[in-house]
């Protein structure tokens, strides 16, 4: 008697993607076009065909076991192909939130971040530990030369805005919990991904560590990203905030090395000046703006091209481009020499800073991570565009 696969459709899961996003789900009838229309799209099981039935249908565990949500880029190229407007890319944005909503650790807020009634407090936390530190530096913008760290919290010896020490222990925890957090949902990620396969297709792949490394390689310069020629102006603005965001972080690796363990003199904050160190924070955060302010402009003015935007979109580039805009804009305000502006929207940088450490795993900021560990998967199973793939391939046993 021939094998037969019952399906055990999740209707809540259905109307779930919806509310996410997937609005107009229901519109498909699986005509393929999106799945020709796709260029990054691999040659065996093509998306997004497949993952818009499994979506109509509520197949959850099929849909959340897919890698193919993350090789997706989201053009739109499908939505704009699309005859019936089922927006095939909505769909796939939506079922990315859930997969990280689903593989959350702790997973509260995995819900916390992506519910738009709980923003109240997820804002409140970064907001109350900032103006915690605030409080126990003082509460007032001390006199004199702009210096935003003091490592003194008695009015007498205080040389500073911020008592150091205890800005050090709060960020640094938060940056712990969001990297441990994130690693523990990957994890989760790609047990479910070993144990799923909705595709079933396997063919000669590689093991874990190369097929990261020429992830990485595709990754860094985007290469699979600027594939989607219909869309070239988001493939700019990405490689603007990708390489901008990696240029601030490995400036502030190197200061923190310097001035923290080296104990090094920081270089005169006066001005932009000659220091590369300056050079490079200042140029990255000039980038990183451009290229997120592109992609508000784009989401605000374009939707049809951009795609729509859910509150998971906007939490998220509310948070980085709030980030790197303070950022700037406490720099500028330095070097004129205001006071007040520049302690204070200082403060509002370190809030925005310390939401994106805190939420990091369980923003649309983790799709770094899940994309990656995606086409890393992929990868180490042999699913490409390239090599010939083999349904239920088993890898020859040496001898």
């Amino acid at each position: 008697m021939a094998n037969v696969t019952v399906a055990e459709p999740d209707l809540q899961f259905t109307k779930d993607l919806i509310a996410a996003g997937a609005d107009d789900l229901k519109k498909c009838y699986q005509c393929a076009t999106c799945s020709v229309a796709c260029k990054i799209a691999p040659d065996n099981g093509p998306f997004p065909r497949k993952e818009m039935i499994w979506a109509q249908w509520g197949l959850k565990d099929r849909l959340l076991n897919d890698p193919d949500v993350w090789l997706c880029h989201q053009c739109n190229d499908c939505s704009t192909e699309c005859p019936r407007g089922a927006n095939p890319g909505e769909v796939l944005k939506a079922v990315r939130k859930m997969n990280i909503q689903e593989n959350s650790w702790p997973s509260f807020l995995g819900n916390l971040v992506g519910t738009p009634a709980m923003f109240i407090l997820a804002a409140g936390i970064p907001i109350v530990a900032v103006l915690f530190i605030v409080y126990v530096s003082g509460w007032s913008f001390p006199s004199g030369p702009i210096h935003y760290s003091s490592h003194s919290i008695d009015p007498a010896t205080r040389d500073g805005f911020i008592y150091l020490p205890l800005l050090q222990v709060i960020f640094t925890l938060a940056l712990l919990f969001g990297v441990v957090s994130l690693v523990m949902s990957l994890k989760s990620y790609w047990n479910q991904l070993e144990s799923g396969n909705p595709i079933g297709i396997r063919g000669p792949g590689k093991g874990f560590v190369p097929s990261l490394i020429e992830s990485l390689q595709e990754i860094l310069p985007h290469s699979t990203f600027k594939e989607c020629e219909a869309n070239n102006i988001r493939y700019a603005a990405h490689m603007l905030a990708f390489w901008g965001m990696i240029g601030l972080f490995v400036t502030t690796a190197i200061v923190a090395f310097n001035y923290d363990i080296l104990g090094l003199k920081p270089p005169s904050q006066n001005g932009p000046g000659t220091v590369p160190i300056k050079i490079l924070g200042n140029a990255s955060a000039i980038a990183f703006v451009l290229g997120l302010g592109i992609m508000l402009i784009r989401r605000l003015t374009n939707p049809e091209q951009a795609g729509n935007s859910s509150y998971f979109d906007w939490f998220f580039l509310f948070t980085i481009f709030g980030a790197g805009s303070t950022g700037l804009l406490t720099e500028l305000s330095r070097w004129l020499g205001f006071i007040a502006p520049t302690y204070t929207l200082y403060v509002i940088h370190l809030m925005f800073v310390l939401a994106l450490l805190l939420y990091l795993p369980f923003s649309k900021f983790a799709h770094l991570g899940y994309r990656t560990v995606a086409i890393a998967w992929s990868k180490s199973v042999g699913r490409n565009r390239t090599l010939p793939v083999v349904p239920n391939y088993v890898p020859p046993v040496s001898e």
